[in-house]
């Protein structure tokens, strides 16, 4: 008797979330995750990202533009602590409060976006799952079109 392939077991269902995991999402095998995971996301995002109805819809992209985002500010933040470096050389009294600021706001976006990649890989893992269960459910083949009714 043939078997029928299983998909792929979600990285996280019956286990707990990696330790990086962030407390207020849900794990991707509860029926939660999504909506939490667009949450916490939204709160991460720039304020007028809320009013993008794409977003909503797609929270796999919500999730790489936060990724994308928290990467830039990542990069900001070193080149600001570059910048402080080379063009003050330590004669201002500002500079270690502003050194420590730039590395405080880095290492923030760092943390983040590590949380940020755990929570899109799980987004994407529970939509390829959706699909395939989509996907079993449809029928092998479209049924036929009824016959149009004869007329006069």
């Amino acid at each position: 008797m043939a078997r029928t392939p299983q998909p792929d077991p979600s990285p996280y269902q019956h286990e707990r979330p990696p330790v990086n995991w962030p407390g207020s999402v849900r794990p991707p095998d509860s029926p939660e995750f999504e909506q939490s995971a667009k949450n916490w996301l939204f709160d991460l995002a720039p304020a007028r990202w809320w009013h993008e109805e794409l977003l909503h819809r797609h929270p796999v992209e919500l999730a790489s533009m936060v990724r994308r985002w928290l990467e830039a500010d990542v990069h900001a933040m070193q080149a600001g602590l570059r910048d402080l470096g080379e063009s003050l050389s330590g004669c201002d009294a500002r500079v270690p409060q502003a050194c420590e600021l730039y590395t405080h706001e880095r290492d923030w976006a760092w943390a983040m976006l590590e949380q940020v990649k755990l929570v899109e890989e799980g987004l994407r893992t529970a939509l390829r799952e959706a699909r395939h269960r989509a996907k079993a459910h449809r029928p092998k083949h479209a049924p036929l079109p009824r016959p149009r009714p004869a007329t006069g």
